[in-house]
């Protein structure tokens, strides 16, 4: 009831702000994953600071991308240092990310898996599209 309520439905209006920012530039990618599509978010430091809320506010973000109806896979990127990044993958059922973030160096399991990744964004991205098939 009340417990729950406060811990996984309150957010600070800044994270409100911070979560519409970010999935304001999210974007999807249909050809990706063999066809099942990918839909991709990048959560950056500068956000973070702009909106002032702290990392672990951003954990929550991959739940509103991966309801993509477009979308089998979900990437969200969240900026940990300059070119270093904690990866958060969802599948619904067609990939199985735990593949893709093992061979990123992470774990998981078949539908929810992570990794740490270095580069810039778009490279890690591309690593992930390129793993999916």
């Amino acid at each position: 009831g009340e417990i729950s309520r406060r811990i996984f439905d309150t957010r600070p209006f800044g994270a409100v702000r911070l979560f519409g920012e970010v999935l304001g530039r999210a974007e999807l990618d249909p050809a990706a994953a063999g066809g099942r599509g990918m839909v991709c978010a990048v959560a950056t430091l500068d956000d973070l600071a702009r909106h002032d809320q702290p990392p672990y506010i951003l954990e929550a973000l991959i739940d509103s991308i991966r309801c993509t109806a477009e979308a089998d896979v979900a990437l969200l990127l969240k900026q940990v240092a300059p070119e270093e990044w904690a990866i958060s993958m969802r599948s619904k059922g067609g990939a199985d990310v735990s593949e893709v973030a093992v061979a990123m160096g992470g774990g998981g399991h078949r539908l929810p898996a992570g990794f740490r990744g270095h580069g810039t964004a778009e490279e890690i991205i591309s690593a992930v599209r390129a793993r999916l098939g």
